[in-house]
């Protein structure tokens, strides 16, 4: 992770020439990782066989929806007695790229993790940062659950940090799971979109723009304590995209009150949420959740902002002790 160091050295790897190597997921399978796989992982520190020697690292492609959707899965030993798998669910604009201190915490605490980059992001097919519809995130997740059932181990739990968080949602509300039905155990959400902050605005906004622009330019907030963070994103980061897509907006438009007037359902959640989070609505935010699941745990945090997996490191621990805590309940 070389956010966490004074010095950003150059990628020396290319992201196309990364997608026309990669393969089909396979985690039976083993496989050796080009020199270029291995400078990718190295430069995002997801090379975390190096601190954990014993975990196998499987990457590949699932096409889901008309995507080629990029997996990571880190396995650890049967000797080490793993508690289960932990899918973790990126937010807008991010990639697994930008998880690594969360995948090693749970590796930590015995939990295998799989992780995949949403279509737009990452090492995933699609137009960067759009999406058609909001029900392709939840064709995706499907695909993705269903091609790796008999490949990873149970029980399942999940964590999704603002837009992964808004497709956990949906999957447990547009599916009517409760504790039984669901695949997963138990979900945290970590600063989940519902309505971004300023939502009239936007819609406003995106009315007046829609008929003449496919995008704007993306504005980098301080949406995260961490600076040396923020600089990685604005100026170093290859995989971050420069623009916010209209047809994202357009789905968001569609996907808000579809789940706000969803039935509620028989399910806990717990949601992690900064107070200083100046991107998602959060009160509103938690005043829906709180409506739609039978049970809601909140952890706040005073000082926190919205990219709660990448906050300064007191309040990361924090957040990082409230998802192992419930995983291990």
């Amino acid at each position: 992770m070389y956010w966490k160091t004074d010095t950003i050295e150059i990628p020396n790897w290319d992201r196309h020439s990364l997608l026309d190597r990669l393969e089909p997921f396979d985690p039976s399978a083993s496989r050796e990782l080009s020199s270029e796989m291995e400078a990718y992982c190295r430069f995002y520190g997801l090379d975390l066989w190096v601190e954990h020697p014993d975990v196998v690292y499987h990457q590949g492609y699932i096409c889901a929806e008309r995507h080629e959707v990029m997996v990571h899965y880190f396995r650890l030993p049967e000797s080490a007695s793993p508690k289960g798998t932990v899918f973790i669910l990126h937010g807008y604009f991010d990639h697994v790229g930008l998880y690594t201190q969360l995948i090693d915490r749970c590796l930590g605490a015995g939990f295998d993790v799989l992780a995949y980059d949403q279509p737009g992001h990452g090492l995933s097919s699609g137009t960067p940062a759009a999406i058609g519809s909001f029900l392709e995130y939840q064709a995706v997740l499907s695909e993705v659950m269903a091609k790796v059932r008999d490949k990873i181990r149970g029980p399942w739990y999940a964590v999704g940090q603002s837009t992964g968080g808004a497709i956990l949602i949906d999957y447990l509300l547009s599916n009517h799971h409760n504790r039984e039905s669901s695949a997963f155990r138990k979900v945290v959400l970590l600063a989940p979109l519902v309505r971004p902050m300023g939502w009239l605005g936007a819609k406003i906004l995106h009315s007046l723009v829609k008929p003449f622009l496919t995008r704007w330019k993306r504005v980098f907030g301080p949406n995260s304590g961490d600076t040396r963070f923020l600089r990685f994103l604005r100026e170093h980061d290859p995989l971050q995209a420069r623009a916010v897509h209209v047809d994202w907006v357009t789905a968001l438009r569609q996907w808000v009150p579809h789940i706000e007037s969803a039935r509620p359902v028989d399910f806990p959640v717990t949601v992690v949420q900064g107070e200083k989070d100046l991107t998602v609505d959060w009160q509103h935010n938690l005043r829906i959740i709180r409506n739609k699941f039978s049970s809601v745990k909140e952890r706040r945090i005073p000082d926190g902002r919205h990219h709660l997996v990448n906050e300064a490191q007191d309040l990361q621990a924090t957040v990082f002790n409230t998802i192992i805590d419930t995983f291990s309940e």
